[in-house]
């Protein structure tokens, strides 16, 4: 029997089993201790906050807008030659694309400090909720028939007005200048259309003081509705 016993247990070694692992496995069954467990509340522990970077500004819109309209009336005036109205429409380009891509690094970030509106005019705002009056919200309606049919005779309109200068007046710069601008704008298109998604809500963040050099204590922010929705919950939760 001790012979049978002994070649049995080489058996059971050669096949891997350990004489030790059952005690060992004993000793490591030891109670596990939740209780000083911290729960995790939304997205950075203890201090929820909400972002979205599904967003775009008004008045970044805006603000592009009036400097590439002060580009183009410079360009319309004062080049008579065709190299530098040229090299003007290019630069004036180069630097509205690269405006165009600063805005699309626009977030909003609302935590227990107040909201902070990045990329707005093309600088970071902070909105502490002390300064925060109120907040509404706004669907945009879908564009109506009506109102496709008035930007397609606008744009028409425009297609015109620049035939009839290059063939009635021989001014060739603004035909120059809009060749130049349908390729750019196609392509701010396509890039809007696959970075930004469902853009419908309007939220607006009154404050309690304006500034000397603003129009209106209001700051705005164009969203999808769910962002809008859970945003303007959060702000008011704190107000």
């Amino acid at each position: 029997m001790p012979a049978k016993a002994v070649v049995f247990d080489q058996i059971k070694k050669l096949m891997g089993w350990c004489p030790a692992c059952k005690k060992m496995a004993q000793q490591t069954k030891q109670p596990f201790d939740f209780a000083n467990v911290t729960p995790i509340s939304g997205k950075t522990g203890n201090s929820p906050e909400f972002r979205t970077s599904n967003v775009i500004f008004p008045a970044n819109s805006n603000l592009v807008f009036v400097l590439f309209y002060i580009g183009i009336s410079l360009l319309l005036r004062y080049p008579e030659d065709i190299t530098l109205f040229l090299a003007g429409v290019f630069l004036l380009n180069t630097c509205y694309y690269v405006l165009f891509l600063k805005t699309f690094e626009a977030a909003v970030l609302a935590d227990r400090f107040g909201v902070h509106l990045q990329v707005f005019r093309l600088k970071n705002l902070e909105i502490p909720y002390e300064e925060i009056e109120s907040v509404a919200s706004y669907k945009h309606e879908k564009r109506s028939k009506e109102m496709s049919i008035l930007l397609g005779i606008g744009g028409i309109a425009i297609c015109g007005f620049v035939i009839y200068m290059v063939v009635v007046e021989g001014e060739w710069k603004p035909l120059l200048l809009l060749i130049s601008l349908f390729p750019f704008l196609l392509l701010m298109q396509r890039k809007q259309k696959t970075r930004l998604l469902d853009l419908n809500t309007q939220l607006y963040i009154k404050t309690r003081h304006k500034k000397w050099y603003e129009w209106t204590p209001y700051y705005s922010l164009v969203t999808d509705e769910a962002s809008a929705a859970e945003l303007k919950s959060f702000i008011e939760r704190h107000l």
